[in-house]
């Protein structure tokens, strides 16, 4: 395990060392770029540093002025301390506390969902299931819920964007949301299997929801969207029209 680490250690010191001299930079302009000490920079182009800080790999990226994939490569390169995932998810990759009581008129809908991604999940494209309904129908909970069944009974990993508080841009997102499934590929547990829910992509602006299609090609088995109003131009497998309860 050791040597395994000191062998991803050098291959992300080696990573560091080409881009910075694509960029033709000193480590001394280098580190002054990143914020960072000449003395650290040093040590992680030598491989001594065996995990690398996240904020210091960011700065770094930044000062290279990465992009694209090369970016994401670089960022998800340093080797991670025993018991943390490859890549560490920001706090809204994290389910919202619901209600552990379903209503038992939605039960079905629950089957619906976990029988939708099921199907989907031997397949190259995800399971694609849409919930509309107007404010206080209970479309955040009935997701999340139906995210828990399916990580209970089909091992999923999931990841939770609530996009009417999201202010990235659709390349921005794209790119956060792809290095946090990288991170889920390599899970034991889930096999790499992972849902993606994405709360509120409709909301009372009435904004058409542009940044979901470019989330729906990243390798998820399947996707959940809620929103007030359906998605122009996409075909769920699964539509649920919520109306309030009695």
């Amino acid at each position: 395990m050791r040597s395994a680490l000191l062998s991803d250690s050098l291959g992300f010191a080696q990573l560091l060392r080409t881009h910075r001299d694509k960029a033709r930079l000193t480590q001394e302009e280098l580190a002054e770029r990143a914020r960072l000490s000449v003395r650290t920079l040093r040590d992680l182009e030598r491989g001594r540093t065996r995990y690398p800080h996240r904020t210091s790999v960011r700065r770094l990226a930044a000062a290279l002025e990465l992009t694209g994939d090369d970016r994401l490569t670089f960022e998800a390169a340093p080797p991670r301390s025993l018991g943390a995932s490859a890549v560490v998810p920001p706090p809204e990759w994290a389910l919202p506390s619901v209600s552990g009581t379903v209503a038992l008129s939605r039960l079905p809908l629950l089957r619906e969902v976990e029988d939708t991604v099921s199907v989907a999940s031997g397949g190259g494209e995800p399971a694609l299931v849409t919930v509309t309904g107007p404010p206080g129908v209970g479309k955040t909970t009935l997701a999340t819920q139906c995210a828990l069944v399916l990580r209970q009974r089909m091992g999923l990993d999931v990841l939770f964007i609530d996009l009417g508080r999201d202010r990235r841009d659709p390349s921005e997102l794209r790119d956060a949301v792809r290095l946090a499934r990288i991170g889920r590929m390599t899970s034991p547990v889930s096999g790499g299997r992972c849902l993606l829910l994405l709360d509120d992509a409709v909301g009372a602006d009435g904004l058409p929801g542009g940044r979901v299609p470019p989330l729906l090609a990243l390798g998820f088995t399947g996707v959940v969207v809620t929103g007030r109003e359906p998605l122009a131009g996409l075909v769920p497998s699964r539509h649920i029209a919520l109306a309030r309860l009695r």
